[in-house]
C-alpha cells in the first residue's frame, strides 16, 4: 500500500506561527510544578529534621536534668538518712556517720599537728600509743571508720542504760563539760583576787579525749612489771595538748580568764565549721561527754572510797604450769623462792612476787577482779589474764578516801565505764546490728 492509502483522512491543523505545540506546552507545565513542587517538599523535609533535631536536644537536655535531680535528690535526701547500724530499733544514719568520722578525723589532725608544732619528731610519735593508733587511723580510713562505727553504738547502748538509771543531760551538766574539756574551772576563777596576799597558780589544761568513748591505752610502769605495765589499758586515752588550752595567768583578771576560754571555745567550733563538721555534730560530742561523766560519778561516787591491796603472785603461761606452782604453795613450798623461781613477771618475780600496797585500779581488769574475789591471806588462782595465768595471795585489803586520791578516783571512774561500756556490748548483741554499707559512705578526702 503507498503512503497516501495509509493515512487517516483527517485534516491536518495548521499551527500558527509562533505557537507551541499543545502536548509540548502541557509536558513543560507538568515538569515546572513537578520541580516547584519537588523544592517545596525538600525545604519542608529540612525544616522538620531541624524541628526534630532541636526536639531530640531539648529531649536529652530534659532527661540528663531529670537524672541530677534524682541524683541530687538521692545524694541529699534518700542517701543521708539510710541506716548503717541500728541499736534498739533506732537507726544510725549516713549523715551521722559522716559527721562522727569527720569530727574524730579532724580532732585528731588537730592533736597531731600540735604536738608536730611543738617540735616533737612524728617519726618518734609513730613508736608511741596512742600516737601510733592516730597515725594509722588518719592514713588507713577504714580503720577510723570502724573505730567510729563502734563507738557510735556503744555511745547509744551507754544513752539507753543512763536513761535507765534515771540519769539525763541539761545545759548545765553540758556547760561543765565544755568548761572541763578546755580546763576552765569556774571555782578556781572565781578566788582570783579575793585574797590580797593570794597567788593563783597556773592551772595546766586537761587533755581532750581522743574519742568520746574509753579506748585502751597502756600507761608505762616503773618496773617492768607486766601487771603494772597495763594498769591503765581501760582508762579513757588522753591527748597532750588542748585545742586552745587555757592557762590562768598571775597577772589574768577573772574576767580576761573566761574572755580567753571563750575565745577559745569559739576558735575550736570555727575550725570545725571551717572543716565541714556540722555544729550540732559537735554539741552532741559534748553532750555525750557529759552524759559520761554523769554516769562516771554514778558509778564511782566522789565520797566512795577506793580498794587498796597488799598482793604478791606467780606467773606463768599455762593453766597446769598454775595449777602446779598453786599444788607446789599448798605443800609448803616458799612463795618468794618459787616466784623467783618460775614467775614470767620480771618485775615482781624478782622481788619474790611481790606487788605492794597499790590502788587495785593499776591493775588489768581480771586480776582486780581476783584481789576483791581473795580472802586474805589465801592462795588464790590459776586467774587467766592477758600475760598468762597468776596465783595470788592478798595480804591486806582497804578503802581509803581523802582529796590527794583525785586523780586515782578519776582513773576508777573511767576503768568502771569501760567496763559497763564492754558489759552493755556483750548483753545486746541481739540488740544492735552493723550494716556492711557502712565501708561504701567513709569520706575520702
Amino acid at each position: 500500500m503507498s503512503k497516501r492509502s495509509r493515512t487517516t483522512g483527517v485534516p491536518r491543523r495548521r499551527r500558527r506561527r509562533g505557537q507551541a505545540a499543545p502536548a509540548v506546552e502541557g509536558v513543560a507545565a507538568g515538569a515546572q510544578n513537578q520541580d516547584d513542587a519537588s523544592y517545596q517538599s525538600r525545604a519542608e523535609r529540612e525544616e522538620q529534621l531541624q524541628k526534630w533535631t532541636i526536639r531530640g536536644v531539648m529531649g536529652v537536655a530534659v532527661v540528663l536534668a531529670i537524672l541530677v535531680a534524682i541524683t541530687f535528690a538521692v545524694e541529699q535526701f534518700f542517701v543521708p538518712n539510710q541506716a548503717v547500724a541500728v541499736v534498739n530499733g533506732q537507726n544510725i544514719t549516713v549523715r551521722e556517720f559522716r559527721q562522727e568520722y569527720e569530727l574524730e578525723r579532724q580532732r585528731l589532725l588537730l592533736q597531731l599537728n600540735q604536738l608536730q608544732n611543738s617540735g616533737i619528731d612524728t617519726q618518734q610519735l609513730a613508736q608511741q600509743e596512742p600516737y601510733r593508733t592516730w597515725i594509722n587511723e588518719i592514713n588507713v580510713p577504714d580503720q577510723l571508720g570502724l573505730r567510729v562505727i563502734n563507738d557510735m553504738v556503744d555511745d547509744r547502748l551507754l544513752a539507753l542504760d543512763a536513761a535507765a538509771r534515771g540519769i539525763s543531760v541539761d545545759d548545765a551538766a553540758v556547760q561543765k563539760a565544755v568548761e572541763r574539756y578546755f580546763g576552765f574551772d569556774p571555782t578556781q576563777v572565781a578566788l582570783i583576787g579575793v585574797e590580797a596576799t593570794a597567788t593563783p597558780e597556773p592551772t595546766t589544761t586537761p587533755t581532750p579525749y581522743v574519742s568520746p568513748t574509753p579506748s585502751p591505752t597502756p600507761e608505762p610502769s616503773p618496773t617492768p612489771d607486766p601487771l603494772a605495765a597495763t594498769a591503765t589499758e581501760d582508762v579513757q586515752a588522753e591527748a597532750t595538748v588542748t585545742p586552745q588550752p587555757t592557762v590562768v595567768e598571775p597577772t589574768q583578771s577573772a574576767q580576761e580568764v573566761r574572755a580567753d576560754f571563750e575565745r577559745n571555745r569559739d576558735d575550736y567550733r570555727g575550725y570545725f565549721d571551717r572543716a565541714g563538721v556540722a555544729a550540732d555534730t559537735l554539741d552532741k560530742f559534748f553532750e555525750r561527754n557529759a552524759l559520761e561523766a554523769l554516769l562516771s560519778d554514778a558509778l564511782v561516787p566522789d565520797d566512795a572510797g577506793l580498794l587498796f591491796a597488799d598482793v604478791r603472785h606467780i606467773l606463768v603461761e599455762d593453766e597446769e604450769s598454775a595449777r602446779a606452782a598453786l599444788a607446789a604453795l599448798q605443800s609448803g613450798e616458799s612463795f618468794a623462792a618459787l616466784a623467783r623461781a618460775i614467775s614470767a613477771d620480771p618485775g615482781s618475780g624478782s622481788r619474790g612476787g611481790e606487788l605492794g600496797d597499790a590502788f587495785v585500779g593499776n591493775y588489768v581488769p581480771e586480776f582486780r577482779q581476783a584481789i576483791e574475789d581473795a580472802e586474805i591471806g589465801q592462795l588464790h588462782g590459776p586467774v587467766e589474764s592477758e600475760f598468762g595465768f597468776h596465783i595470788l595471795q592478798v595480804r591486806s585489803k582497804e578503802e581509803r578516801s581523802g582529796a590527794e586520791l583525785e586523780f586515782m578516783r578519776e582513773r576508777a571512774k573511767n576503768q568502771e565505764l569501760a567496763l559497763l561500756r564492754e558489759s552493755l556490748r556483750a548483753q545486746s548483741e541481739d540488740s544492735f546490728e552493723i550494716y556492711d554499707i557502712w565501708l561504701n559512705y567513709i569520706p575520702r578526702n
